[in-house]
């Protein structure tokens, strides 16, 4: 009898694509670098770096390394242009990183994004205080501009440039820091 688990319900879901999100918790959830590097697919391999980044990241944001906060940025920016907008980003989810987050992003290959992320950090408000308050017309409309090219993968395919940057950084991924 086969074990139950947490896709069961879903019924739209294929047996090969349940096993493949199984194997994804599983690295995860070991933190199993050698298994993570061998996920063939690259969305696959983002999503688990992505959920063993967070996991470290939440146990203490020291803990992650700069080659590792320069992915959790990036992929954390790229979550804030799809599900919301890059201001969410800039202002409420890391508003301490809206700078590093530029370099973070030429880091991993996305000059181009990088390049609208600085255009963005611009005409936030320098005292820190909620963009839409002294926001003119203006600018509002140029925060609109940003996030929808932002949101539009200016450099191609992020998940791409996130398997690249850490394939050629793979040493350094999750490396205890001493």
């Amino acid at each position: 009898m086969q074990e139950s688990n947490k896709y069961d319900g879903l019924s739209w879901i294929t047996e090969d694509i349940r096993n493949q999100l199984l194997k994804r918790d599983k690295i995860v959830e070991e933190q199993d670098i050698e298994s993570l590097f061998q996920l063939a697919d690259n969305s696959d391999f983002s999503i688990a770096l992505h959920e063993i980044l967070v996991n470290k990241y939440e146990k203490s944001p020291d803990n992650l390394n700069p080659i590792e906060l320069n992915l959790f940025l990036a992929m954390h920016l790229e979550n804030a242009g799809q599900a919301d907008s890059i201001l969410s980003f800039l202002q409420e989810w890391f508003p301490q990183y809206s700078d590093r987050v530029i370099s973070s992003l030429k880091e991993i290959g996305a000059i181009k994004s990088s390049e609208i992320i600085m255009k963005a950090v611009e005409i936030l408000p320098k005292d820190g205080s909620w963009f839409f308050i002294s926001a003119n017309e203006e600018e509002q409309n140029l925060m609109g501009k940003y996030d929808s090219e932002f949101s539009n993968y200016p450099d191609g395919n992020i998940r791409d440039l996130y398997r690249q940057y850490a394939d050629k950084n793979r040493n350094e991924i999750l490396k205890t820091k001493h």
